[in-house]
């Protein structure tokens, strides 16, 4: 029996604010770029460049407790991998999108846009919600139990 060919696929993980607390300290960091949707763009460029799959941006539904200590602002990812797109030509563009706090036509439709604009390249990263917390950024008073 012959053994298949396998391929590892690649991607840049992006979260703005960074994994650690003090991460903008670091001498390479650009903070003061973190709003700056040009960055974004080149990150992508650099990581179409050497060859990777894809560009994933982190986000979810509701602020975590650490943002208390440090930058944990987190722009919609579908609006930023639109500008990305207009920059790149094959790197695929994913974000996660919550299916407990978004509705199926609007999850859809969020997608498809995506995809037109960038020729097929959106990819979607399906989560639920675990946090209670993003009840009431839906005006719910409490955590969906289902």
């Amino acid at each position: 029996m012959s053994n298949p060919k396998r391929q590892l696929a690649l991607n840049l993980f992006v979260y703005p604010g960074g994994h650690h607390e003090a991460a903008w300290r670091f001498k390479e960091s650009e903070p003061g770029r973190v709003l700056d949707i040009s960055y974004y763009q080149e990150l992508a460029q650099r990581t179409e460049a050497a060859k990777f799959d894809a560009i994933f941006f982190a986000d979810g539904p509701s602020l975590p407790e650490s943002v208390r200590y440090s930058s944990r602002l987190r722009f919609e990812p579908l609006t930023w991998l639109a500008a990305i797109a207009a920059a790149t030509q094959k790197i695929g563009l994913i974000a996660p999108a919550s299916t407990t706090y978004t509705e199926p036509y609007n999850l859809a439709r969020l997608f498809a846009s995506l995809d037109h604009l960038s020729k097929g390249r959106a990819g979607w990263n399906i989560v639920t919600t675990g946090d209670a917390g993003a009840a009431q950024n839906f005006g719910l008073p409490e955590h969906p139990a289902w």
